[in-house]
């Protein structure tokens, strides 16, 4: 959590690098965009607005909404006309609404419940994601490192044999079918075997 302190703090132009102590803790992690999108939060109560929250089919061909508007894509799909990997990770691991796994993920520490929704929804820096918007990535895999496999999320749940007895001890499984696997269990066994695997979802 430190780092993303630091990451917003220097985004305001509110934060200087020093190469000991604390404010070093950005040039020790080449994982880090040199560039993200956060802001100051700014409240506008008297500004009218209109939320359209359109389907996939609905902006294929056009941009929806009103002549002008604001277009916001959070999740990369737009990216290279190229299929959503949050939709598709997210659809497979939470299924449907489910209360008391929700309860349960809400339940965390604010850094595991970070951890777990960035993993499940795919917004986290690996593979073809941090890719497309052009931070840095690793080709292959950097726990088994087989050149032959993309790091993904379902490598990164399911295949990858570097991390089988990890998988083992918090999902139960050496190797999981896929990604459906993971809507049985719980957030904080979700949690736990992402802390353990040393893959920072940021």
């Amino acid at each position: 959590m430190s780092t993303l302190a630091a990451i917003r703090l220097r985004d305001l132009d509110y934060w200087k690098d020093h190469l000991t102590g604390h404010s070093s803790i950005l040039l020790k992690n080449n994982n880090i965009p040199s560039k993200t999108d956060y802001c100051m939060p700014t409240e506008h109560m008297a500004t009218p607005f209109h939320t359209l929250i359109p389907k996939r089919d609905e902006w294929t061909s056009a941009t929806p909404g009103q002549e002008g508007a604001l277009s916001f894509y959070t999740d990369g799909s737009k990216l290279d006309n190229q299929n959503s990997l949050v939709g598709r990770v997210a659809r497979q691991s939470w299924p449907h609404i489910d209360k008391a796994r929700s309860n349960a993920l809400c339940n965390l520490s604010r850094r595991d419940c970070s951890l777990v929704i960035r993993s499940l929804t795919g917004h986290w820096l690996i593979g073809i994601h941090a890719q497309r918007l052009n931070s840095p990535y690793n080709d292959f895999c950097r726990s088994c490192r087989d050149e032959e496999e993309e790091e993904s999320p379902e490598h990164f749940f399911c295949f990858c044999p570097a991390l089988s007895s990890r998988r083992f001890r918090f999902l139960g499984k050496p190797f999981l079918d896929g990604l459906g696997d993971l809507a049985s269990l719980s957030p904080r066994k979700i949690a736990q075997f992402v802390q353990s695997s040393n893959w920072t979802p940021f």
